[in-house]
């Protein structure tokens, strides 16, 4: 009993040993619960961060990665002074809320006790307590993308909600700008369902982006791949490895499929 016991760590062990050896072939990596593929990204490389939090992400990417660029746009104004402080030159802080379309606010937001959930939702921020309710400065992605000189290497979503409006409302020459986006989607508290998301991911699939599914089968870490800015071989070659990395993270959930392994 003991030996089988052990020979299924052991080959659990190895097995997950074997999943990061191919994910690092691949070239995709995480950092705080997004996904991206490392070989695409430019030396240096221009970055957009929307809901940039306290700049968790942007940290981390700057840490392995030269950036020649970067954005970061926060609607929360407490979190908004910490980014500047935090990063001062090295990064352009826009204190605004990404909306679709041509919204030019102001838009409400309400801030939450735990500020990950404070959202233009204010059903989802009362879910922990509500601050209270601000009026923000609304941005669209093509104002951003033109701060940016037109395009981005690396697009971070992680608004609360407000990424569907924002890819549904984008236009095919702004989604054209951005070579990857990875997106957390909200897809459990009204209004937004599954649905929504599959929506956007069809409207992706006909701008010619690939799609990784780095959290199958929940959709919190969903990465976008521009295959049409790719010349014809190199596109040849990222199907595949969109192909790949999506039948690898599936692999994991029928392997590792417990609550503590989402991170892996």
């Amino acid at each position: 009993m003991r030996t089988a016991s052990r020979f299924c760590t052991y080959a659990r062990s190895g097995l997950k040993r074997s999943f990061h050896l191919v994910l690092d072939w691949l070239g995709i990596r995480r950092f705080k619960e997004h996904s991206f593929f490392a070989t695409l990204l430019a030396r240096p490389a221009v970055v957009a961060d929307f809901g940039a939090h306290r700049g968790e992400f942007l940290a981390a990417l700057k840490s392995e990665y030269p950036i020649s660029q970067a954005l970061l746009v926060e609607a929360n104004p407490a979190l908004t002074e910490c980014l500047k402080e935090r990063f001062g030159n090295e990064a352009e802080v826009l204190h605004a809320a990404l909306v679709g379309g041509n919204n030019n606010g102001p838009i409400q937001f309400t801030r939450s006790n735990n500020p990950e959930s404070s959202s233009i939702f204010s059903d989802w921020a009362a879910a922990y307590g509500i601050v209270d309710r601000v009026g923000v400065p609304a941005v669209n992605l093509s104002k951003i993308l033109r701060k940016l000189g037109g395009r981005a290497d690396l697009v971070k979503f992680d608004i609360e909600g407000a990424e569907v409006e924002v890819l549904e409302g984008a236009s095919a020459s702004d989604l054209a700008g951005c070579s990857q986006l990875t997106v957390e989607f909200h897809d459990r508290r009204p209004p937004l369902t599954r649905r929504d998301v599959d929506r956007i991911c069809r409207r992706m699939r006909r701008e010619g982006y690939g799609i990784v599914h780095a959290n199958w089968p929940y959709v919190d870490d969903i990465l976008f791949v521009n295959l049409r800015s790719m010349p014809a071989l190199k596109r040849i070659g990222f199907r595949s490895r969109v192909a790949l990395a999506n039948a690898l993270f599936i692999t994991r959930r029928a392997i590792f499929d417990r609550p503590s392994l989402k991170r892996i």
